[in-house]
């Protein structure tokens, strides 16, 4: 599929992506609010370990996303028959790596964990949410291979189906689980890990039978078995080593900020929690857009069209940006309503809310920035991104150090050190696609 970069065709093809971020995005937050009507210390716990999963998770993301970048050139440069060939040695990959990730949460976790986490109570709900949480990895790195072929391929609508399915399995499961429902064991936080797990295998069930009944993918030779093809591993290694860096400095970096805010006081590990998730559900337009972006740009490089490029990085934030700011006004002229979803504390909920005017800065940064950074990532500059991203993050870390352990500041001047960060991301990547010579690139 060759990509012209429209108004109308950046929406086709982000809407799915959008849809399916949702839902993936609506599984953190069920368990938030399930988790936020059992406890105080399981609502911190859920928050604090859900992004300790999604760092390491994130490692498979990183090499799904150079799968992604050659799928899209290949297809771009109507070279089908080579796309059959990057998936199945993405798939080999993604399950080597998931291997390697398991025995690592299963065998290392209570002693990393112990390193950042000051609460006994924190501590022992997150190692009971990771038990069964774990075996989910498998199943979470083979939706990104799906999701790499999709989406270079420029047909999202299979990636908003999966995760729907995600999404109803997880809700009901959760509650089945946490609460003890429906003649099941009241598990609490474990339940959590679980229902999780479980809603990733039926998803994954759900994806498999797709893609075996999906007759358009003929042209791309998937059908097909194709052993180990040493080139195709070396452009994926050679592609998302970087990338996978990249990402494990990101998501690191907000680990270790959330193990910063955990040392002062539950409540703020609390609060900081729910407005995660609130970031997290408001920021899904943009993180939609940014992967439809990285797909387009990668396109229209493998067509030669270079001239457009910034054209459909500037087209996909102005949609970003407006598709960021609807919501954000429904939570600034509602607060009183939305907060409450999350937690039945008052002092979490007052806590929250006067923290939404940074927030809804913090969304408008991000809004633009993700934009532009994975316009750049869609050069194939996955190298100097990396070194971007890393700017950015030891910019961030160093500012969110000095609030909490020198300055003793408050919460917000904690959570500024997201606008920063974004600020600081956004304008370098910015600088590199202006004047950069990520023409030259070749993989």
């Amino acid at each position: 599929m060759q990509i012209q970069a429209s108004y109308k065709q950046i929406m086709e093809l982000a809407a799915p992506i959008i849809v399916g971020s949702l839902a993936q995005n609506l599984i953190g937050i069920t368990d938030v609010i399930f988790l936020g009507r059992v406890g105080e210390v399981e609502l911190g716990a859920c928050g604090l370990i859900s992004i300790y999963y999604l760092v390491l998770m994130m490692i498979g993301f990183g090499i799904s996303r150079a799968g992604q970048i050659l799928i899209a050139r290949r297809a771009g440069a109507g070279r089908n028959e080579e796309v059959g060939v990057i998936t199945w040695n993405l798939f080999y990959l993604e399950m080597f790596v998931a291997f390697l990730l398991f025995l690592f949460l299963i065998l290392l976790s209570p002693n990393v964990l112990w390193l950042f986490i000051k609460s006994q109570e924190i501590y022992d709900a997150s190692l009971s949410y990771l038990s069964y949480r774990s075996y989910g990895i498998f199943f979470s790195l083979f939706g990104f291979v799906l999701m790499a072929l999709y989406t270079g391929i420029g047909r999202t609508n299979i990636i908003a189906a999966v995760t729907t399915v995600l999404m109803i399995s997880n809700v009901f499961l959760n509650y089945s689980l946490i609460f003890g429902q429906f003649g099941l064991p009241e598990m609490g936080i474990a339940g959590a890990g679980l229902a999780s797990t479980l809603a990733e295998i039926i998803s994954t069930v759900f994806g498999i039978g797709y893609l075996i009944y999906d007759r358009s993918l003929s042209k791309y030779n998937l059908r097909r078995f194709h052993g180990f093809d040493m080139s195709s591993m070396r452009r994926l290694v050679e592609l998302s080593a970087p990338m996978v860096l990249q990402y494990l400095i990101g998501l690191g970096g907000w680990f270790i900020l959330f193990a910063l805010i955990e040392n002062m006081g539950k409540r703020a590990l609390s609060v900081s929690t729910v407005l995660k998730n609130v970031y997290t559900f408001l920021s899904i337009p943009a993180w939609g857009f940014a992967s439809a972006a990285n797909a387009i740009v990668s396109n229209l490089i493998g067509q030669g069209k270079y001239r457009r490029v910034m054209i459909a990085v500037n087209r996909t934030a102005v949609l970003s940006f407006i598709f960021t700011i609807l919501p954000c006004l429904l939570l600034l002229l509602f607060p009183g309503t939305i907060l409450p979803l999350f937690s039945s504390e008052a002092g979490v909920v007052s806590g929250t809310q006067a923290l939404i005017p940074l927030l809804i800065a913090i969304l408008l940064a991000c809004s633009i920035s993700v934009i532009i950074f994975n316009g750049m990532m869609g050069t194939g500059a996955t190298t100097l991104s990396m070194f971007v991203q890393a700017t950015a993050v030891a910019v961030y870390l160093t500012y969110a150090y000095s609030v909490t352990k020198v300055l003793n500041l408050d919460l917000q001047y904690v959570w500024t050190s997201e606008f920063l960060y974004w600020v600081i991301q956004g304008t370098l990547a910015y600088l590199y696609l202006n004047f950069g010579r990520w023409k030259e690139l070749e993989f």
